[in-house]
Protein backbone atom coordinates (compact mmCIF):
# COMPACT_ATOMS: atom_id res chain seq x y z
CA UNK A 1 0.00 0.00 0.00
CA UNK A 2 1.23 3.49 -0.88
CA UNK A 3 0.25 6.98 0.17
CA UNK A 4 -1.62 7.64 -3.08
CA UNK A 5 -4.00 4.80 -2.17
CA UNK A 6 -5.41 6.87 0.70
CA UNK A 7 -8.46 9.06 0.13
CA UNK A 8 -10.66 11.19 2.36
CA UNK A 9 -13.81 9.14 1.74
CA UNK A 10 -12.81 5.82 3.28
CA UNK A 11 -11.27 4.38 6.45
CA UNK A 12 -7.89 2.63 6.33
CA UNK A 13 -6.07 0.16 8.58
CA UNK A 14 -2.30 -0.23 8.54
CA UNK A 15 -1.38 -3.47 10.31
CA UNK A 16 2.26 -3.70 11.38
CA UNK A 17 1.83 -6.63 13.78
CA UNK A 18 2.38 -4.99 17.18
CA UNK A 19 1.41 -1.52 15.91
CA UNK A 20 -1.96 -1.05 14.21
CA UNK A 21 -2.93 2.34 12.75
CA UNK A 22 -6.52 3.42 12.09
CA UNK A 23 -6.93 6.36 9.71
CA UNK A 24 -10.51 7.53 8.84
CA UNK A 25 -10.90 10.00 6.00
CA UNK A 26 -12.50 13.36 6.73
CA UNK A 27 -15.48 12.52 4.51
CA UNK A 28 -16.01 8.84 5.39
CA UNK A 29 -19.41 8.10 6.89
CA UNK A 30 -20.13 6.86 10.40
CA UNK A 31 -20.78 3.28 9.22
CA UNK A 32 -17.35 3.10 7.61
CA UNK A 33 -15.71 4.47 10.76
CA UNK A 34 -17.54 2.01 13.02
CA UNK A 35 -16.78 -0.96 10.77
CA UNK A 36 -13.14 0.10 10.51
CA UNK A 37 -12.82 0.37 14.29
CA UNK A 38 -14.55 -2.99 14.69
CA UNK A 39 -12.07 -4.70 12.38
CA UNK A 40 -9.12 -2.88 13.98
CA UNK A 41 -9.99 -3.86 17.54
CA UNK A 42 -10.68 -7.44 16.59
CA UNK A 43 -7.38 -7.79 14.73
CA UNK A 44 -5.80 -6.79 18.03
CA UNK A 45 -7.95 -9.18 20.09
CA UNK A 46 -8.16 -12.29 17.92
CA UNK A 47 -4.95 -12.20 15.86
CA UNK A 48 -2.54 -10.36 18.18
CA UNK A 49 -3.97 -11.69 21.46
CA UNK A 50 -4.08 -8.13 22.87
CA UNK A 51 -0.31 -7.70 22.47
CA UNK A 52 -0.66 -5.00 19.79
CA UNK A 53 -1.32 -1.28 20.28
CA UNK A 54 -3.80 0.76 18.26
CA UNK A 55 -2.82 4.25 17.12
CA UNK A 56 -4.88 7.10 15.67
CA UNK A 57 -2.63 9.25 13.44
CA UNK A 58 -5.11 12.12 13.20
CA UNK A 59 -4.93 12.67 16.95
CA UNK A 60 -1.16 12.90 17.30
CA UNK A 61 1.37 14.60 15.04
CA UNK A 62 4.16 12.16 15.90
CA UNK A 63 1.97 9.14 15.21
CA UNK A 64 0.74 10.81 12.02
CA UNK A 65 4.32 11.19 10.80
CA UNK A 66 5.07 7.55 11.58
CA UNK A 67 1.91 6.40 9.78
CA UNK A 68 2.78 8.23 6.56
CA UNK A 69 6.43 7.20 6.74
CA UNK A 70 5.37 3.57 6.30
CA UNK A 71 3.53 4.61 3.13
CA UNK A 72 6.43 6.47 1.55
CA UNK A 73 5.68 9.92 2.99
CA UNK A 74 2.65 12.13 3.38
CA UNK A 75 1.47 13.67 0.09
CA UNK A 76 0.94 17.41 -0.26
CA UNK A 77 -2.73 16.74 -0.96
CA UNK A 78 -4.68 13.66 0.08
CA UNK A 79 -6.94 12.23 -2.61
CA UNK A 80 -10.54 13.46 -2.34
CA UNK A 81 -13.43 11.16 -1.49
CA UNK A 82 -14.76 8.98 -4.28
CA UNK A 83 -18.46 8.54 -4.99
CA UNK A 84 -19.61 5.43 -3.10
CA UNK A 85 -22.53 4.91 -5.46
CA UNK A 86 -20.12 4.80 -8.38
CA UNK A 87 -17.92 2.35 -6.52
CA UNK A 88 -20.91 0.11 -5.96
CA UNK A 89 -21.38 -0.19 -9.73
CA UNK A 90 -17.71 -0.74 -10.41
CA UNK A 91 -16.87 -3.85 -12.43
CA UNK A 92 -13.69 -4.49 -10.43
CA UNK A 93 -13.93 -8.23 -9.53
CA UNK A 94 -11.99 -7.69 -6.30
CA UNK A 95 -14.91 -5.60 -5.01
CA UNK A 96 -17.49 -8.34 -5.53
CA UNK A 97 -18.55 -11.10 -3.14
CA UNK A 98 -21.44 -13.53 -2.78
CA UNK A 99 -22.80 -15.83 -0.08
CA UNK A 100 -24.40 -19.21 -0.78
CA UNK A 101 -26.24 -21.56 1.58
CA UNK A 102 -25.59 -25.31 1.33
CA UNK A 103 -28.42 -27.34 2.87
CA UNK A 104 -30.32 -30.60 2.44
CA UNK A 105 -33.44 -29.55 4.35
CA UNK A 106 -35.56 -30.55 1.36
CA UNK A 107 -34.05 -34.02 1.18
CA UNK A 108 -31.35 -33.21 -1.37
CA UNK A 109 -28.39 -30.85 -1.44
CA UNK A 110 -29.34 -27.35 -2.60
CA UNK A 111 -27.11 -24.32 -3.18
CA UNK A 112 -29.04 -21.07 -2.62
CA UNK A 113 -27.57 -17.57 -2.93
CA UNK A 114 -28.18 -15.12 -0.07
CA UNK A 115 -28.96 -11.84 -1.85
CA UNK A 116 -29.84 -9.69 1.17
CA UNK A 117 -27.37 -6.87 1.87
CA UNK A 118 -25.60 -6.06 4.02
CA UNK A 119 -24.69 -9.56 5.12
CA UNK A 120 -25.48 -10.28 8.76
CA UNK A 121 -23.97 -12.72 11.25
CA UNK A 122 -27.46 -14.21 11.55
CA UNK A 123 -27.27 -15.38 7.94
CA UNK A 124 -24.77 -18.04 9.03
CA UNK A 125 -27.10 -20.72 10.42
CA UNK A 126 -25.30 -23.21 12.66
CA UNK A 127 -27.45 -25.99 11.17
CA UNK A 128 -26.12 -25.49 7.62
CA UNK A 129 -22.98 -24.74 5.63
CA UNK A 130 -22.24 -21.61 3.61
CA UNK A 131 -19.85 -20.52 0.88
CA UNK A 132 -18.39 -17.01 0.79
CA UNK A 133 -17.20 -16.43 -2.78
CA UNK A 134 -14.56 -13.76 -3.33
CA UNK A 135 -12.59 -13.01 -6.48
CA UNK A 136 -9.54 -15.15 -5.69
CA UNK A 137 -10.81 -17.10 -2.72
CA UNK A 138 -13.73 -19.41 -1.92
CA UNK A 139 -14.38 -19.97 1.80
CA UNK A 140 -16.57 -22.88 2.95
CA UNK A 141 -18.10 -22.11 6.36
CA UNK A 142 -19.12 -25.18 8.35
CA UNK A 143 -21.88 -24.80 10.94
CA UNK A 144 -21.50 -26.71 14.21
CA UNK A 145 -24.79 -28.58 13.77
CA UNK A 146 -24.54 -29.16 10.01
CA UNK A 147 -24.94 -32.82 9.06
CA UNK A 148 -22.24 -34.95 7.43
CA UNK A 149 -23.72 -34.67 3.93
CA UNK A 150 -23.81 -30.85 4.09
CA UNK A 151 -20.23 -30.69 5.37
CA UNK A 152 -18.98 -32.98 2.62
CA UNK A 153 -20.84 -31.25 -0.21
CA UNK A 154 -19.95 -27.70 0.92
CA UNK A 155 -16.32 -28.30 -0.03
CA UNK A 156 -17.31 -30.10 -3.24
CA UNK A 157 -19.53 -27.21 -4.32
CA UNK A 158 -16.89 -24.69 -3.27
CA UNK A 159 -14.29 -26.37 -5.46
CA UNK A 160 -16.73 -26.51 -8.36
CA UNK A 161 -17.12 -22.71 -8.19
CA UNK A 162 -13.55 -22.27 -9.43
CA UNK A 163 -14.39 -23.69 -12.85
CA UNK A 164 -18.11 -22.94 -13.01
CA UNK A 165 -17.64 -19.24 -12.15
CA UNK A 166 -14.43 -18.83 -14.18
CA UNK A 167 -12.33 -17.92 -11.16
CA UNK A 168 -8.79 -16.66 -11.86
CA UNK A 169 -5.83 -19.02 -11.75
CA UNK A 170 -4.56 -19.58 -8.23
CA UNK A 171 -7.96 -19.18 -6.57
CA UNK A 172 -7.79 -20.74 -3.11
CA UNK A 173 -10.58 -22.90 -1.67
CA UNK A 174 -10.51 -23.08 2.13
CA UNK A 175 -12.64 -24.44 4.94
CA UNK A 176 -13.45 -22.65 8.20
CA UNK A 177 -15.48 -23.99 11.10
CA UNK A 178 -18.00 -21.97 13.09
CA UNK A 179 -16.31 -19.83 15.79
CA UNK A 180 -12.91 -20.23 14.08
CA UNK A 181 -13.36 -17.41 11.53
CA UNK A 182 -10.52 -14.96 10.93
CA UNK A 183 -10.91 -11.19 10.85
CA UNK A 184 -11.00 -11.03 7.05
CA UNK A 185 -13.98 -13.40 6.89
CA UNK A 186 -15.81 -11.58 9.68
CA UNK A 187 -15.37 -8.22 7.96
CA UNK A 188 -17.99 -9.17 5.34
CA UNK A 189 -20.72 -9.49 7.98
CA UNK A 190 -22.39 -7.02 10.30
CA UNK A 191 -22.92 -8.01 13.92
CA UNK A 192 -20.12 -10.55 14.17
CA UNK A 193 -18.83 -8.89 17.35
CA UNK A 194 -21.84 -8.18 19.60
CA UNK A 195 -21.31 -5.81 22.50
CA UNK A 196 -20.67 -7.86 25.62
CA UNK A 197 -23.48 -7.61 28.15
CA UNK A 198 -22.14 -7.87 31.68
CA UNK A 199 -24.53 -9.09 34.34
CA UNK A 200 -23.42 -7.81 37.71
CA UNK A 201 -24.99 -10.77 39.46
CA UNK A 202 -22.84 -13.20 41.34
CA UNK A 203 -22.26 -14.93 44.66
CA UNK A 204 -23.85 -12.16 46.74
CA UNK A 205 -26.26 -10.81 44.14
CA UNK A 206 -29.46 -11.94 42.47
CA UNK A 207 -28.04 -13.09 39.12
CA UNK A 208 -31.43 -12.82 37.40
CA UNK A 209 -31.16 -9.05 37.34
CA UNK A 210 -28.56 -6.29 37.52
CA UNK A 211 -31.03 -3.66 38.72
CA UNK A 212 -32.57 -2.65 42.06
CA UNK A 213 -29.89 -4.26 44.19
CA UNK A 214 -29.30 -3.22 47.80
CA UNK A 215 -25.65 -2.25 47.33
CA UNK A 216 -25.04 -1.41 51.01
CA UNK A 217 -26.33 -4.82 52.07
CA UNK A 218 -24.21 -6.52 49.43
CA UNK A 219 -21.07 -4.62 50.48
CA UNK A 220 -21.65 -5.48 54.15
CA UNK A 221 -22.17 -9.13 53.30
CA UNK A 222 -19.00 -9.18 51.22
CA UNK A 223 -16.95 -7.58 54.04
CA UNK A 224 -18.22 -10.22 56.46
CA UNK A 225 -17.15 -13.01 54.12
CA UNK A 226 -13.73 -11.42 53.58
CA UNK A 227 -13.22 -11.00 57.36
CA UNK A 228 -14.22 -14.63 57.92
CA UNK A 229 -11.72 -15.76 55.30
CA UNK A 230 -8.94 -13.63 56.81
CA UNK A 231 -9.63 -15.10 60.24
CA UNK A 232 -9.49 -18.61 58.82
CA UNK A 233 -6.19 -17.86 57.09
CA UNK A 234 -4.75 -16.57 60.33
CA UNK A 235 -4.25 -12.87 59.64
CA UNK A 236 -3.64 -10.51 56.74
CA UNK A 237 -2.32 -12.49 53.76
CA UNK A 238 0.34 -11.25 51.38
CA UNK A 239 -0.09 -11.55 47.64
CA UNK A 240 2.79 -11.79 45.17
CA UNK A 241 2.42 -12.21 41.43
CA UNK A 242 5.21 -13.49 39.19
CA UNK A 243 5.62 -13.56 35.41
CA UNK A 244 7.16 -16.88 34.35
CA UNK A 245 9.44 -16.05 31.44
CA UNK A 246 12.64 -17.54 30.04
CA UNK A 247 12.94 -19.93 32.97
CA UNK A 248 12.69 -17.15 35.56
CA UNK A 249 9.92 -15.92 37.88
CA UNK A 250 9.82 -12.13 37.61
CA UNK A 251 7.89 -10.47 40.43
CA UNK A 252 5.39 -7.88 39.20
CA UNK A 253 4.66 -4.61 41.01
CA UNK A 254 1.35 -4.39 42.83
CA UNK A 255 0.04 -1.96 40.21
CA UNK A 256 0.22 -4.78 37.62
CA UNK A 257 -1.71 -7.29 39.71
CA UNK A 258 -4.76 -8.48 37.82
CA UNK A 259 -3.40 -7.38 34.43
CA UNK A 260 -2.84 -10.73 32.74
CA UNK A 261 -2.21 -11.30 29.03
CA UNK A 262 -3.05 -14.33 26.92
CA UNK A 263 0.04 -16.33 26.03
CA UNK A 264 1.90 -15.51 29.24
CA UNK A 265 2.25 -17.74 32.31
CA UNK A 266 1.80 -16.28 35.79
CA UNK A 267 2.35 -17.53 39.33
CA UNK A 268 0.19 -16.15 42.16
CA UNK A 269 1.60 -16.68 45.67
CA UNK A 270 -0.83 -16.05 48.55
Amino acid sequence: MEANSINEGDAFILDLNERIFFWPGASCNVNEKMKGLEVTTNIRKTERHCHADIFFPKENAEIDAEFWSHLGGKPATINPATDDSAAANDDDPDMKYALFKISNDTGKIACTEITERPLQREHLDTNDCFILELNKQVVCWIGKKANAEEKKNALVVGKSFVKAHSKPEGTRVSRVCENCEDTHFKSFFNGFYPIAVVDHGGLFMDSTTSANQDMEKLATEKRKNVDALMTKLGGEPTVKVYLCKDGQNIELPESDHGHFFQGNVYLVDI
